[in-house]
């Protein structure tokens, strides 16, 4: 879940439904010199693999926790290695029954999360994510025999194409743990993007990658009443009179 707190309550939007606006995002994507456009032969694969990454996270969506330090809900920053590397699991699963392009797709996807996890990991978590890194290279590995040669030539750019998005997304969300302050540019180095959040849920890119003026994104999603929960009853009762919307969400070049 991403969980942003705001100044009458918590916003939520569920991850699959984050990935599904990354999914958006791809299919406006005209390109641009860091991340070229795709062939269309690959669009249903990339389409698929962008909308679905995050599938796994459905499940711990709907059975919300309280976390007992933030007093906020769990976001899926807070959750532990073996919890990230199960649900990061159905993903690849899922994708991977769809085709060897989708399912290489979102299997590096969270092998570069996991290396970038191994950073600061305790010992015991370390090692995990390092054998999870290790099992999905080798997953990668057989799936890339399947490729045809377009697949081949197409998966590093379709790779940061997804990333990319993905990070596109959930900085639309406003995700906390990755939103820059508003009003500041920030670079995004993989791709060469340089992005600045405005305001009204608006974010400011350049260089411009997409073949509109601007992107909206609807995000559903549900607002609790309550800024901090003090326990889990408290807790419960604020998801029980939480309100359902829609956030609306801005795509526009920056100037």
């Amino acid at each position: 879940m991403i969980v942003r707190p705001m100044k009458d309550g918590v916003r939520l939007i569920a991850q699959h439904d984050h990935a599904r606006a990354a999914g958006s995002l791809v299919r406006h994507w005209a390109g641009m010199e860091g991340v070229p456009p795709l062939p269309p032969e690959l669009n249903s694969s990339i389409f698929f693999a962008v909308d679905n990454h995050d599938v796994g996270w459905c499940q711990s969506d709907e059975a919300l926790r309280l976390d007992p330090e933030t007093k906020l809900p769990c976001s899926f920053f807070g959750i532990t290695s073996d919890e990230a590397m199960e649900i990061w699991s159905e993903g690849i699963a899922v994708c991977s029954e769809n085709g060897p392009f989708s399912g290489y797709l979102v299997s590096m996807h969270f092998s570069l999360l996991a290396e970038a996890g191994c950073r600061g990991a305790p010992p015991g978590a370390l090692k995990e994510l390092k054998e999870f890194v290790r099992y999905e290279n080798q997953r990668q590995d057989s799936l890339m025999k399947e490729f045809s040669p377009l697949e081949e030539e197409s998966r590093e750019n379709a790779s940061l194409l997804l990333r990319t998005c993905d990070t596109l997304s959930l900085l639309l969300c406003r995700a906390p743990e990755i939103s820059p302050p508003e009003g500041q540019i920030h670079p995004l180095t993989r791709c060469g993007l340089k992005v600045r959040v405005a305001e009204g849920d608006a974010l400011e890119v350049a260089p411009w990658p997409f073949d509109t003026e601007s992107v909206e994104l609807r995000f559903p999603g549900y607002t609790l009443p309550e800024t901090r929960f003090e326990s889990g009853e408290e807790f419960e009762e604020a998801l029980a009179r939480a309100e359902p919307d829609v956030f609306v969400s801005r795509l526009t070049p920056l100037s």
